[in-house]
């Protein structure tokens, strides 16, 4: 006669949700083995632990030694964004005094050409990056191969920010994809200021967002590596700190994203290390009839934190952005509609958190918005007398490539993590919190593909722990994904699956955050479920299959309108066996849409790749969405690569407008089919 408790009956079994068709009557056969054989499936090695106490990380720096009297490669041609203090002149003089050809540019309010290999940019304006590459890809010394970004160096008192940092790097980015140049490219972004190692540093949390682009970049663009080299000074370098800093230079990176600093003398590499977990009992941290602000906090994270911390005899403060019924109303709302939304599953789950005892108060108000959160602080303090601690768990979901990311897309992603950190920070000044929780990600140290602007959010996140964490309690929580709930959950990706199998279920992930809050003393911790340098080992990157091999057996022709045309010559062949191969079904035709076969964002860069690898191509990723066909993918693969006219500004703004179109486009898609 009595209810078993479901939850934890079901505690320690893995459900996993398998989308199907809805439609009853179409009997086709849909599969599921492709995605076992992509390189990203990564063995057992990324399978889950379920030994809690294996889980947590934080980051721990190494030192390494650079070899002496090295030199960078004098015969590339190397692309200087010099900063203000001195940095970049004088990597450029080291580097002209060597024989190297080098061009600098600097930030300013226009484009200008300057001579003698010198120039302007506009740092927010992405036509003058595609000038720029243009104008020197047609040059005598041809498209830069080595870069090197030094805006972010910045002199005592100034801050540094998303203009110079993380915008001018997506712009350089989607400027030097234009072309498909065959030759390697090697970036250093040099900063100072952006990480917490000695402990005496001035930090500038949000140069951290420069992060985002180096560590997806390298996932995203084959043949491109990116190394972040944050510095110790905040003047023009001294003799031996260039020499130190030319072998950074001839230090070619490798593969994927590096991390690394100088400090006084010595080379520092980023690194994560197992977090041992406190000893013996410990105090409760969330105190009964204590006072929480959840931001965020009608989210399925949000709300299972709010039913945690109501168990424990907390009263409970939920922000959320969307407009809720008035609590008074929850219940003759609900009757008034029964069905099942996301809004009434809001609704009933705050019912069922009132009726089982909870002390809730639900305000409307987007973190970023100053105004709204000092009002929800007000009502908070008015009701409860004060705040005991807050959960900033704001945020706004990403996805797409660099090559197609509108800035002001990205913007809305960084702006709850950023802005709203900031904001949230000043609206608690006159609380005695005993600790400030950021809820970040994993992405944020693994640099996923397709997520550069969320990246760079979260890595602001760790940034402002490191920073602010020096003089209170102020925590950065890197998860890994979360079971049920939360953005891993909500997102559809190529390997939700077996992103899936390593998650972490609500109840698990609110005992680890019990865990960190009972002891941990670093101001970022990283939880993950699966072994974490394998997570690095295999972070998914599109140079991992940029020549694909067939991923075995491919499956029957989907129903589309439009009617099968097959290839007609070597070329259209070609492009039809990478599509049916990358795409995993049969009798590819030349006037099929990419779009209409199941294509997305990360499998164009990889036809494109590919493309180009068998024919000898040089397309661009706007190659393919300018047609989206085969017959006009090889059309364009068979002509003669075209030099753009020198300085034809008129001509490199179609091209900028008519990529914008496409990108947007692109967004709408990937809205429209839930990606």
């Amino acid at each position: 006669g009595t209810t078993p408790h479901w939850p934890t009956y079901h505690n320690h079994q893995q459900r996993h949700r398998i989308p199907l068709p809805t439609y009853p009557f179409q009997h086709k056969h849909y599969w599921l083995d492709r995605q076992a054989a992509t390189p990203q499936a990564a063995g057992r090695a990324t399978m889950r632990r379920d030994d809690i106490t294996q889980w947590f990380y934080a980051p721990s720096w190494q030192r390494e030694a650079l070899p002496a009297g090295e030199q960078p490669d004098a015969t590339q041609h190397w692309l200087v964004f010099a900063d203000a203090v001195g940095v970049g002149e004088a990597v450029a003089g080291r580097l002209r005094a060597a024989g190297a050809a080098v061009t600098v540019v600097e930030a300013a309010g226009a484009w200008a050409d300057r001579g003698d290999g010198r120039y302007a940019v506009d740092a927010g304006n992405g036509s003058d990056y595609e000038r720029l590459i243009d104008t020197l890809r047609n040059g005598p010394a041809g498209a830069p191969t080595r870069i090197v970004h030094s805006w972010n160096v910045t002199a005592p008192g100034e801050e540094g920010g998303l203009r110079h940092g993380f915008e001018s790097m997506i712009l350089l980015a989607q400027a030097l994809t234009q072309h498909a140049d065959s030759e390697p490219r090697r970036i250093w972004v040099l900063s100072n200021g952006l990480h917490n190692i000695t402990g005496a540093e001035v930090l500038s949390p949000l140069k951290a967002t420069l992060l985002g682009p180096c560590r997806v970049l390298p996932r995203e663009l084959p043949g491109t590596t990116c190394r972040s080299v944050d510095l110790d000074y905040r003047a023009a370098p001294t003799e031996r700190e260039l020499v130190r800093l030319m072998a950074e230079l001839a230090a070619e990176p490798e593969r994927g994203p590096e991390t690394v600093a100088h400090r006084g003398g010595h080379r520092w590499s980023q690194h994560f290390v197992q977090q041992p977990l406190p000893r013996g009992d410990q105090s409760p941290v969330v105190r009964k009839g204590g006072v929480y602000l959840v931001t965020g906090g009608t989210g399925g994270l949000g709300l299972a934190l709010a039913g945690h911390l109501a168990a424990a005899g907390a009263r409970i403060t939920l922000t959320s952005r969307t407009g809720l019924p008035d609590a008074a109303e929850w219940d003759e709302w609900l009757a008034r509609n029964p069905g099942r939304n996301r809004l009434s599953d809001v609704v009933r789950e705050l019912v069922r958190l009132r009726d089982a005892g909870a002390e809730l108060l639900v305000c409307q108000a987007d973190v970023s918005d100053r105004a709204a959160m000092d009002e929800a602080v007000r009502q908070t303090v008015g009701r409860w007398g004060g705040i005991n601690g807050a959960f900033h768990m704001a945020g706004v979901p990403s996805g797409g490539l660099i090559q197609l990311k509108d800035l002001r897309a990205a913007a809305e992603v960084l702006l709850p993590k950023v802005r709203g950190t900031l904001v949230l920070e000043e609206a608690l000044a006159g609380q005695e919190l005993d600790f400030l929780v950021l809820f970040g990600s994993n992405g944020a140290n693994m640099g996923s593909a397709g997520q550069v602007d969320y990246c760079a959010a979260n890595c602001f996140l760790d940034a402002f722990a490191q920073d602010r964490g020096r003089t209170r309690r102020v925590i950065a929580i890197d998860w890994g994904p979360w079971r049920e709930v939360g953005m891993a959950a909500d997102a559809a990706t190529p390997f939700a699956d077996q992103v899936d199998q390593r998650a972490m279920s609500p109840s698990e992930g609110l005992r680890a955050l019990d865990t960190i809050l009972a002891g941990m003393s670093e101001p970022q911790v990283v939880v993950s479920p699966a072994e974490l340098s394998a997570l690095f080992e295999n972070a998914f990157s599109l140079e991992q299959d940029t020549v694909a091999e067939p991923h075995g057996a491919v499956h029957e022709r989907p129903d589309i309108l439009t009617e099968f045309v097959a290839p007609r010559t070597d070329a259209e062949r070609t492009v039809c066996e990478v599509w049916q191969e990358l795409l995993g079904i049969e009798k590819v035709g030349i006037q099929d849409s990419f779009f209409d076969l199941g294509g997305n964002s990360l499998i164009a860069i990889q036809v494109v790749s590919t493309v180009n690898a068998r024919l000898g191509a040089r397309l661009v990723l706007g190659d393919l969405y300018e047609g989206l066909t085969v017959s006009h993918l090889a059309a364009v693969a068979e002509k003669p690569v075209e030099q753009t006219p020198r300085n034809n500004l008129k001509t490199l703004e179609e091209r900028r407008d008519k990529m914008q179109q496409r990108r947007r486009q692109q967004q709408r898609r990937r809205t429209a089919r839930g990606e």
